[in-house]
């Protein structure tokens, strides 16, 4: 299944919070490594997949950086955030003015 969330993620900030929900179901605890990786310099994947170009820690309140050598590639500034719960894993995808 695929969830839409209304909730954005800004480019700027630089860290992107996993609500308690997702974290719990796709068992992201604090200290889980996730992988992040970039798609046509727009589109964010995370998720537990050890290949991904990208790694961080997931801190004990849910926060995960995301590179700053990612963060510069990114065409946007801000994304809809989407979970795919198959898949156990989140997109940031650009959000269209």
């Amino acid at each position: 299944m695929v969830i839409f969330t209304e909730k954005t993620y800004e480019n700027e900030k630089g860290y992107f919070y996993i609500p308690v929900t997702w974290r719990e179901e796709f068992k992201l605890y604090s200290g889980a490594e996730v992988g992040i990786d970039c798609y046509n310099n727009s589109i964010i994947v995370i998720d537990k997949a050890g290949t991904r170009e990208f790694k961080q820690i997931v801190t004990e309140k849910g926060n995960i950086t995301i590179p700053l050598e990612l963060r510069k590639k990114l065409i946007n500034q801000s994304y809809h955030i989407i979970i795919e719960q198959r898949d156990e894993r989140i997109i940031l995808a650009p959000k269209l003015n």
